[in-house]
């Protein structure tokens, strides 16, 4: 069945509407792939829902299916988040999200009101600068953990991320997603700055890895996600298709080694969800090992990623002299 960009949005501005009196919603809108009107990927995506409630948010995120191909992927949050608009300007994540989404449900104007104070002078280059530091700092905060190698990499591969957010934001909104290194990859180019995308690449193992094994990967990785379905509602059935096609359509269509920092990072959530199955997490801990990400080589990988950051920073410096931040 075709579904069209359109018919996505209708679906999620009926299934705000159907909850707002009853879940006492303010407004809801919509963000991600779906509001930036990108193509549908693999024949299949995910809606980036956010609800904004009137008092506390009952929950943070939960996922709800309309097919096996397409699911809502709902963000709850607290009317308070939104007190201070002029102050999410300079938020990494959410400012980006409430600058440029899709209305769906304001009767009261109250997200109106907050986007206006986020969207005013959201493009000077002051606040442009203020997001990649907020980023670069978000991303240095690896220093501090000290855990098992499931956490560390949980930790690593999100430092990972948020540093080459840190200089990918200076060229557009934050990459995430399945399609994340492609639009890394692209954001970086766009600033002259591929080098920092190749980095990201090499500090995630890519240069241990080839083709064939990425594909027998896919496969352990979909053994564990589906033994997490039973824990996690992340890893329910619908999801595992959405993140199966993608990683195909990736593999098919781009580098394969662009699939690896969503392989690793939803792979290595699966096992913290089934932590006492040696079976399934037999085969993360091989790959782990495989890709230098294991206890063994953590002194290195911080090493290597402090230098990363560094040359991030320079980069941010250079910008923001360049561009009178």
């Amino acid at each position: 069945m075709r579904v069209s960009r359109d018919k996505l949005v209708a679906l999620a501005r009926e299934e705000s509407k159907r909850r707002a009196d009853s879940d006492g919603i303010l407004s809801a809108y919509l963000i991600g792939s779906v509001a930036s009107g990108e193509p549908i990927f693999g024949g299949s995506a995910d809606i980036d829902l956010v609800l904004i409630h009137r008092n506390h948010a009952p929950i943070a995120r939960e996922f709800l299916p309309l097919s096996k191909d397409f699911h809502l992927d709902i963000l709850h949050h607290s009317s308070e988040l939104y007190a201070n608009p002029t102050e999410l300007r300079i938020d990494p994540w959410l400012g980006p999200a409430v600058c440029e989404p899709i209305f769906l449900y304001d009767p009261e104007h109250f997200f109106e009101r907050a986007q206006a104070g986020v969207r005013g002078q959201y493009y000077r280059a002051d606040y442009m600068h203020a997001r990649a530091l907020s980023f670069l700092s978000r991303a240095r905060k690896f220093e501090n953990v000290d855990g098992s190698t499931l956490s560390w990499v949980t930790v690593y591969t999100q430092s990972l991320l948020e540093g080459a957010n840190a200089a990918a934001t200076l060229g557009g909104f934050p990459a995430a997603g399945r399609r994340l290194s492609p639009i890394l990859h692209a954001r970086l180019l766009d600033l002259e700055q591929e080098n920092l995308y190749f980095t990201f690449q090499r500090l995630l193992g890519a240069e241990q890895v080839g083709e064939n094994q990425l594909l027998k990967w896919l496969s352990e990785w979909q053994k564990a996600v589906e033994a997490a379905s039973s824990v996690e509602d992340r890893f329910a059935k619908f999801r595992q298709n959405y993140h199966v096609k993608g990683f195909e359509t990736l593999v098919a269509n781009s580098d394969p080694k662009s699939v690896l920092w969503n392989l690793i990072s939803e792979w290595n959530a699966a096992c913290l969800a089934l932590p006492n199955d040696d079976e399934l997490t037999g085969s993360w801990r091989a790959a782990i090992q495989m890709l230098r990400l294991d206890e063994q080589d953590q002194e290195f990988r911080v090493e290597q990623l402090e230098n990363y950051l560094d040359e991030v920073e320079a980069f941010i410096d250079n910008w923001a002299v360049e561009n009178g931040a």
